[in-house]
Order: C-alpha cells, then structure tokens, then sequence
C-alpha cells in the first residue's frame, strides 16, 4: 500500500537585496533575531542608480526563483523622474522597494527617537556618533553589526517609523521618509518586534 504523503507547507522564499552593507547588516540581524531560514539578505550592487538596482533584482529574484523580492535602497542622488520608473518597474515585476530619504541611517536613528525633520548624511553620521547612539565615529561603524545596539529596539523604530509616516508617506517627495516599517510584518511573520 503506498504511503500518503503528508503536504507540509513550506515559508515562501524572500530575498532582500540591498545596495550597501549597512543594509544587508541590518536585514542579517533581523533574519537572525526571527530565525527565517527562508529569508535570504543579500548585496546585489553598489553605486548604481534606483533603476539598476530593480532591474538587478528583478534578474536575481527571477534567476533565484524567489517567492517575494524587496530592494533596499536610499534617495542617493536619485532624481524624481527616476524614482517615479523604479517604483513602477518594482511593481510591474512584483518587487517591493523598501526606501529611506535621504539616507539608510534615517531608519536606524528610528530605533532611538522619533525623527520629524530632514537630515543631511552628515548631520546623520554626527548624530549617530554621538554617546547615546553608537559612541564612536559611524562613519567608520557602518556596515558592522547592529546587533549590540539596536537588536532589542526594533520596535521602537516601527513605531516612530507610523509616526512620521501619517505626515510623510511620499516615497517621491518626502524627506525625511521611509516605509520600511510597513514591510517588516509580511517579512519577518510577526506583528510585534
């Protein structure tokens, strides 16, 4: 008698690809701290434009045969008009653009207060620097591991994050913006960080 097979569901494989090391630190951290196994972080390009990034995405989501696809990237230099083509090509293809202006570092100041106005990546990087955040020189941190300051914080900056957002939820115009915080839930399965 052949044995009935017991269809076992399995996690929807998620690739977070991301322009900078900063990023694939972060989203690393997280898979580890929530233990997705089907998560994959990965670094799929530096210094290109929005445009290319998407467009690598779309190659590596498709060549990869990845379930859901978000790409990470910040403001940059981007202008408008290309923005407006990377958010239309990211939904044309399924792909989810998680965006912070000006600056990544926008999102990970969330995990310490709230934020409300712009910021240069200057003005960022000194702030960052300073005792309460990572006490030491942030230019020379980024890319290293998040875990000891912010691992227990997340939900902190989900939280300032919905704050700023009821006022800023422009990816196109808005500085200071971000909608990571509306993407964690679907990635990380859990409404509480």
């Amino acid at each position: 008698m052949a044995r009935k097979s017991r269809k076992i569901k399995t996690n929807p494989t998620i690739g977070i690809l991301c322009e900078g090391e900063s990023e694939k630190q972060y989203f690393t951290m997280l898979k580890q701290k929530y233990r997705m196994a089907n998560v994959r972080v990965k670094i799929i390009a530096a210094d290109l434009s929005g445009k290319r990034l998407v467009e690598k995405a779309i190659k590596y989501s498709k060549y990869n045969h990845l379930d859901k696809t978000y790409v990470v990237f910040d403001r940059d230099e981007h202008k408008t008009n290309e923005l407006i083509e990377c958010v239309q090509l990211a939904s044309k293809n399924n792909i989810t653009i998680l965006f912070s202006s000006i600056d990544f570092e926008i999102w990970i100041l969330m995990h310490f207060e709230p934020v409300f106005r712009s910021y240069s990546r200057e003005e960022l990087v000194r702030k960052l620097s300073q005792e309460k955040y990572f006490n030491q020189d942030y230019s020379r941190f980024k890319g290293n591991s998040y875990r000891e300051y912010i691992f227990d914080k997340v939900q902190d900056a989900v939280d300032n994050a919905d704050r700023l957002y009821k006022n800023n939820n422009d990816l196109i115009n808005d500085d200071p913006f971000t909608n990571i915080q509306i993407y964690l839930a679907d990635i990380f399965k859990r409404d509480n960080f």
